[in-house]
């Protein structure tokens, strides 16, 4: 799931991102990821770059249909937004009867606490693309490293924010009058739509 997830931010999955998402070494993420691949669930692009198969795609857009499902349901219970994500991960294998009473008693949500959509993917600008000027943040990937980043500068969805500047590596921002810079790595994993 965590190679669906960089390839819908970032339009590729990395093994460094892929075994710091899952908490393990690259050589035990090169395993896992050679294991897909002989499934025919992912690809190797590149040296060290993968991606999902048709069929991987398929099977892992459900998968994240049902995470994310979960992530709104312990949002709702008081968990902030990587507590959701991590807790979800434990919760995902649940049957999708339960899921689907879940989704339900939710009321159909159409979004996560990330602000993705339940099926498909995040739409709108990359932070580390944006012009200087005032932006909303739309949504967030769930990357560990994106979460962390969001609760230090206790920063969420639908927060509004100025981009000053935008250099190569990385973009400063300012809220509430603070300036923060942000490494390209984690302003390729916000989305933000521009205010006019």
């Amino acid at each position: 799931m965590a190679i669906k997830v960089f390839n819908d931010f970032y339009g590729e999955a990395s093994l460094t991102l892929v075994a710091n998402e899952l908490g393990v070494t690259p050589a035990t993420a090169h395993k896992v990821i050679e294991h897909l691949e002989n499934e025919h669930y992912v690809v190797k692009l590149s040296r060290g770059i993968y991606s999902l198969t048709s069929n991987g795609d398929e099977i892992a857009s459900k998968m994240l249909a049902k995470h994310r499902i979960l992530e709104v349901f312990l949002g709702i219970l008081g968990f902030n937004i990587l507590e959701v994500h991590v807790h979800a991960h434990e919760l995902e294998h649940v049957n999708d009867v339960v899921i689907d009473r879940i989704y339900n008693m939710l009321g159909r949500p159409m979004t996560c606490p990330h602000g993705n959509p339940i099926i498909g993917k995040p739409e709108g600008m990359r932070l580390s693309k944006s012009y200087p000027g005032n932006v909303i943040i739309t949504s967030v990937a769930e990357s560990k490293n994106v979460l962390n980043f969001l609760i230090q500068h206790k920063l969420s969805i639908n927060d509004r924010l100025a981009v000053v500047r935008r250099r190569k590596g990385n973009v400063t921002i300012e809220v509430n009058g603070k300036r923060i810079i942000v490494d390209e790595s984690i302003a390729s994993g916000i989305i933000v739509t521009e205010v006019k």
